[in-house]
């Protein structure tokens, strides 16, 4: 097995490794039709790769499929492992619709709890809250109560905007899920400074953008109308977008293995991050991601000015 090396996740006391898995593609069909045996080998590959950290959510599936699935494939390694889950929204006939109400959150804690078969949950994510959501003090107190009765060891948000980002700071969260890629940097880069001085920890997502980082798409790139990527860009977008990491690649390593070599080694040299959520809906996807932290590529200073001054 694998040996990644661990990072801290800001005050909390938790170590997470340099990769969380994350199951919203490998669970909730966002890319596509994924079969349950595709399932089961791409979470034994993470464990044997050395991933440590799991992100799930109830909503990423029917009945908490992507809960269900890592305790099915994690079964006796419990203790070893950290467990990442949101709360926040219940699936409806349609939309996932916001669930924040105290009474709420403690149910949908006590539901992910029995579906992991785990007596704690490590790190507890508030899914998309707003920033109103955010400034109301039964939040903070339930995540706080959860907490104190040791079902959560660490709670945070996973937020899309500065406002929100730092509604959560005030708020009291631990962590916090933020976007952060090659191309869409900005977050991530807003809010550091206030995350370093409160002790709050980063975890990065959409770090390989949907998969346009991974080096794999050309100019023309297009997709199945039940891929979410289907309604994300437009033609045109997608060409400007791998246009735009072809031209920083040749700028920055040219020597590079890969674009998401690079990608995934941008997000971790980063100090503030603790960990890049990947995405993969096969085992050889892990294996890639996995193999591409593995390599250091010396990211400089003037090489992120030059991403800096790119965006």
């Amino acid at each position: 097995m694998t040996t990644l090396k661990t990072r801290k996740l800001g005050n909390t006391g938790l170590e997470l490794g340099p990769l969380t898995l994350g199951t919203w593609g490998l669970c909730a069909e966002s890319y596509g039709a994924v079969f349950p045996e595709q399932v089961t080998a791409t979470l034994a590959r993470a464990l044997e790769q050395g991933i440590t950290a799991f992100d799930m959510a109830p909503t990423w599936g029917d009945d908490g499929a992507s809960e269900r699935a890592v305790a099915a494939a994690v079964g006796g390694r419990r203790d070893e492992l950290l467990y990442i889950t949101r709360v926040g929204l219940l699936l409806g006939e349609g939309e996932p619709m916001p669930a924040f109400a105290p009474e709420a959150l403690q149910a949908q804690t006590e539901s992910s709890l029995a579906r992991l078969a785990t007596d704690r949950i490590d790190l507890l994510l508030l899914q998309h809250p707003t920033f109103d959501d955010l400034r109301r003090d039964e939040l903070r107190a339930t995540m706080e109560s959860l907490q104190q009765a040791g079902k959560v060891r660490a709670w945070g948000v996973s937020v899309s905007n500065s406002d929100e980002g730092r509604a959560a700071l005030v708020a009291g969260a631990q962590a916090v899920c933020l976007p952060f890629s090659l191309l869409q940097p900005e977050l991530v880069w807003d809010l550091t400074s206030e995350c370093r001085e409160r002790g709050v920890g980063i975890l990065a997502r959409s770090v390989l953008l949907f998969g346009l980082l991974s080096g794999q798409w050309g100019e023309k790139k297009r997709f199945t109308p039940d891929d979410h990527r289907m309604q994300r860009w437009s033609p045109e977008a997608i060409a400007a977008r791998v246009q735009k990491a072809r031209t920083l690649q040749q700028r920055i390593a040219p020597a590079a293995p890969s674009m998401a070599t690079l990608a995934l080694q941008f997000v971790l040299a980063h100090e503030d991050v603790t960990t890049a959520i990947i995405g993969p809906r096969t085992p050889a996807q892990v294996a890639a991601a996995v193999e591409a932290v593995s390599h250091e590529l010396g990211l400089s200073a003037v090489d992120m000015q030059f991403i800096y001054n790119s965006i």
